[in-house]
């Protein structure tokens, strides 16, 4: 369930380029969200959820809807961040894994190398070019390293008005490289899990197809609202042959809403990079 909270968190927009907020918050909400068991399963799951929201607003770490992540350094073009995302477990009753192994959930962590490409003031609107690098962690039963992952990203970021309230919506497409480790973490069947319907497969790195997200934000003193999808293409994967992948594309959608309970009374100013136009 963490780690399914933080896939939809980690996707929101920040909610504005520059203004005082406090240094820390706790929210509690709720939100539902439906994915897929991995990216290529046939199976999908629905999942609703309470939760609890803790935001820090520090110089350097930022723990907040956008997920946990370390400011290494920004100008007004390129910025550096270091930053967690999360994957989640996938059960052996998923039924073309039966009989296997369960997955662990995977932590990835590692530095964002950003350029934003181009922006304008009215409305407020921007283009931005991420290179994320990650290492991927296993996280179930102690820690152990899988692999990394490369993922260039390109998105636009755009201020729109809707029922007379200012709302953020972002819409990106990425590519997606996953080392060989990464890569048979998910796709590879060893020999001692064959049968005649699921043969061995040997996975290894590469190309792992594309993804297109969009997300529609908004956000004031009280309360965050945000609605996310996400579509997955498997085509041209170099694991697109693998026996565990039953479709060659699929959806991720899901909403949140939290209600922010609990606020420091001192304030910081925090400037919304990716909202800022000079």
């Amino acid at each position: 369930m963490a780690g399914r909270l933080l896939i939809l968190l980690s996707a929101l927009a920040a909610s504005a380029a520059a203004e005082e907020l406090p240094l820390w918050e706790v929210g509690v909400g709720g939100g539902v969200i439906r994915i897929p068991d991995y990216r290529g399963s046939g199976e999908a799951g629905t999942y609703p959820y309470p939760f609890v929201m803790p935001i820090y607003r520090g110089r350097q770490l930022q723990a907040d809807e956008e997920g946990i992540k370390g400011v290494l350094g920004e100008s007004s073009r390129l910025r550096l961040d270091f930053s967690v995302f999360g994957n989640v477990p996938v059960s052996s009753d998923n039924n073309v894994r039966e009989g296997m192994d369960d997955l662990d959930p995977i932590l990835e962590i590692g530095p964002m190398l950003r350029y934003k490409a181009w922006t304008a003031p009215h409305p407020t609107q921007s283009v931005i070019l991420d290179l994320p690098v990650r290492a991927a962690l296993s996280i179930g039963h102690g820690v152990g390293y899988v692999g990394y992952a490369i993922t260039p990203r390109i998105s636009y970021r755009r201020q729109v008005d809707l029922l007379d309230r200012p709302w953020k919506w972002s819409i990106g497409a990425e590519a997606l490289w996953g080392s060989g480790g990464l890569n048979r973490y998910y796709y590879q069947v060893d020999a001692a899990d064959a049968t005649g319907q699921r043969p061995a497969y040997m996975a290894e790195a590469g190309f792992g197809g594309t993804r297109l997200r969009t997300s529609l934000y908004r956000r004031d003193r009280k309360k965050l609202i945000s609605l996310y999808a996400l579509y997955d293409n498997l085509q041209g994967a170099v694991f697109e042959d693998s026996p565990l992948v039953e479709q060659a594309s699929g959806w991720t959608v899901g909403f949140v809403v939290t209600w922010f309970v609990f606020q420091s009374k001192d304030l910081v100013e925090m400037k919304q990079w990716e909202w800022m136009t000079e």
